[in-house]
């Protein structure tokens, strides 16, 4: 019956998206919160992804695997250069809610991982209402792909650290078999790829090419588990040392697997997170979600006038929503349901602004 139940979900956010014209991660997060609201006042019902979990599970390793593949040093030179002055702005969304967290809790740990829960915008929401309000091809959109691809490459270094230091490993073991596994990544990606690049272009552009990019990632993503590694940096690190001639055949053959696991990874996380079993919720918390929101808004509002990027209100709100990254770094110190409310916050926000001008139309 669940994964009936879950079908079912998969299908009205198809036409969801498609009637709200908003992207599948905000549909997502909107089903998943109605939901998750009805099962913590009706516990004689139970629902889970059941056999699609492992979707799940992949879902973030799939977000760095694919931001590696194509990507190079010259590309992100080049973003650095024209957003530099914005991403350093956008920092404060790390930087002051530490700092406020600190003072707070004088917990380290706590403070730093709820400080990277409302520091990164979601992507896939984001990139979504550009397009949608007709903004994708502008300056406004080059500064927020900016600002996005600087915050997952701090995430990608912020996280493998915290992955190290919450983790009950040896460093130096840690350390050597990594080095050890993209070493070995790397040989295969130049001995037999790079080597052989103009014959696996022709096969890798039919359908079977999918079966090689899901083979390898799937094969990187388990070792990581087995060995308990730094996982976010490994697997850009894969999809980075990808022949760029050939990983730009092989990023549309995941995209769609990429998209189907967000989705799910944060419908898991809503229904598995009942906001009103939580009796030990600290409000401050609450609190500062609400802060950040508006910090997040002023950062990028400065950032925008620093830049002298012409824009309007709505402009400034779309880069606010927060999503699979807040989930996933959520999960590191259990505090789930302060996600959950800064997910439905900064999202709740933005439908908002994005009807208000429908209503007026």
């Amino acid at each position: 019956m669940e994964e009936i139940v879950v079908s079912f979900i998969l299908i009205l956010t198809f036409f969801l998206s498609i009637f709200l014209k908003s992207s599948y991660v905000l549909v997502c997060v909107l089903l998943g919160a109605i939901m998750s609201f009805y099962l913590s006042y009706n516990h004689s019902f139970h629902l889970s992804l059941g056999k699609l979990e492992l979707f799940s599970d992949i879902a973030i390793s799939l977000i760095f695997f694919s931001l590696g593949l194509g990507y190079s040093m010259e590309s992100f030179k080049k973003n650095l250069k024209k957003t530099m002055v914005s991403s350093v702005i956008d920092l404060l969304n790390l930087i002051v809610p530490f700092v406020l967290m600190y003072i707070l809790t004088k917990q380290y740990f706590i403070s730093f991982t709820i400080a990277l829960m409302v520091y990164p915008s979601s992507t896939a929401i984001i990139i979504k209402i550009l397009e949608s309000q007709k903004k994708l091809a502008s300056k406004l959109a080059d500064t927020i792909i900016g600002i996005l691809l600087f915050e997952d490459i701090v995430l990608i270094l912020v996280l493998a650290f915290l992955q190290a230091s919450s983790q009950q490993t040896n460093p130096i073991t840690t350390t050597i078999i990594s080095l050890i596994l993209i070493v070995l990544i790397y040989i295969f990606c130049e001995l037999v790829l790079k080597k052989h690049s103009l014959i696996l272009e022709r096969y890798i552009q039919e359908e079977v090419g999918v079966f090689l990019i899901l083979g390898f990632f799937l094969l990187v993503h388990f070792i990581c588990h087995k060995f308990i590694l730094p996982e976010p940096l490994i697997m850009f690190a894969s999809g980075l040392l990808f022949p760029v001639s050939i990983s730009n055949y092989l990023k549309p053959k995941i995209e769609a697997v990429k998209n189907f696991s967000i989705g799910l990874f944060i419908l898991d996380f809503m229904l598995k997170t009942q906001i009103t079993k939580q009796a030990d919720i600290n409000y401050y918390l609450l609190i500062l979600a609400i802060l950040c929101s508006f910090i997040k808004i002023i950062t990028f509002y400065f950032s925008l006038k620093i830049s002298k990027i012409k824009h309007s209100s709505e402009d400034i709100i779309y880069f606010l929503p927060r999503g699979e990254f807040t989930v996933y770094i959520s999960k590191i110190s259990n505090l789930e349901y302060f996600a959950f409310f800064t997910i439905i916050l900064s999202n709740l926000i933005v439908m908002i602004h994005l009807a208000i001008p429908k209503h007026k139309k």
